[in-house]
């Protein structure tokens, strides 16, 4: 209300200053000076409140985009999502909006329910598996091999996340369908209800340990990284003997220097070879 006093207010003492000026100028230089400033005064302050009306949408757009960023910014903080690794930028922004619940969004009706999966929704053994899996994950690419690009980078790259992807979607499959079963299984349970029930909860725990199963093969291969890790370690101290060796020269300990450097010369091949099968192991996992 008090903008809008303030927008007549200021259009009174323009239109004022319109007349004013018009008359002055008509005074001082004639009638044709008079009336071209009367014609362009008002097409001059329509300019200037489309210009005004301008600068106000895209300040209320700037703080909107702002806004929506914070939004999304805590979403990602809050709520621990499993995305589809091949989601569009776009379709991953759609997936944290519907997480805000100004804009209308339900997560269980979105269109692209079947492209995430909240992490909370998933009973407690399924999210004990899941944080197992992406604990291995973590594992290569925190690793050293990774680091020096010694693994299969670009596979582990594409292929690691789609597995944490395939696990959390079978592992909500399995939540809903075992929810099912315990539906089923309430009340009386008849010979022909459980010639129904039976097989598909065998189904059903056949599926699980297929999925415990990939769980412990990314747990194995985190394994090998690490003791890819602890070879590259122990190549590098073993490239230190000449320090040792220097050191037990000034005591004048030939016995010492011998003996390590027999030492040095047996772990070379041993070392080489370890760092080699585990990197080998790193670049033909199937995964």
């Amino acid at each position: 209300m008090a903008r809008g006093w303030g927008w007549a207010l200021a259009s009174l003492v323009a239109s004022v200053g319109v007349l004013l000026t018009g008359f002055t100028l008509y005074v001082q230089l004639g009638a044709v000076a008079a009336v071209v400033v009367v014609l362009l005064a008002p097409i001059i302050l329509c300019g200037f409140v489309v210009a005004h009306d301008v600068s106000l949408h895209r300040r209320s757009q700037s703080e909107e985009a702002l806004r929506l960023d914070a939004e999304r910014d805590h979403v990602r903080r809050t709520v621990d999502l499993v995305m589809d690794p091949e989601l569009t930028p776009a379709q991953r922004l759609a997936v944290l909006d519907c997480h805000i619940p100004r804009l209308g969004g339900a997560p269980r009706t979105s269109p692209l329910r079947e492209r995430f999966v909240a992490v909370a929704e998933l009973p407690a053994p399924g999210r004990a598996l899941l944080e197992r899996a992406r604990r291995a994950v973590a594992v290569v690419y925190g690793s050293e091999a990774m680091r020096r690009r010694l693994l299969d980078v670009v596979a582990n790259e594409v292929l690691l996340p789609l597995q944490i992807w395939e696990i959390a979607r079978l592992l909500r499959a399995h939540a809903e369908l075992q929810h099912e079963q315990d539906l089923a299984r309430r009340g009386l349970v008849t010979d022909e209800l459980r010639a129904v029930l039976d097989p598909q909860q065998e189904a059903l725990d056949r599926s699980s340990a297929a999925v415990t199963a990939r769980v412990e093969g990314l747990e194995r291969y985190a394994r090998r990284v690490q003791e890819t890790d602890a070879a590259l370690r122990a190549r590098a101290a073993l490239d230190n003997n000449h320090k040792y060796r220097a050191l037990l020269a000034r005591t004048d300990d030939a016995e010492g220097m011998d003996a390590l450097a027999a030492h040095g010369d047996a772990l070379e091949e041993t070392l080489a070879r370890s760092v080699r099968e585990a990197i080998e192991a790193g670049q033909t996992l199937a995964v």
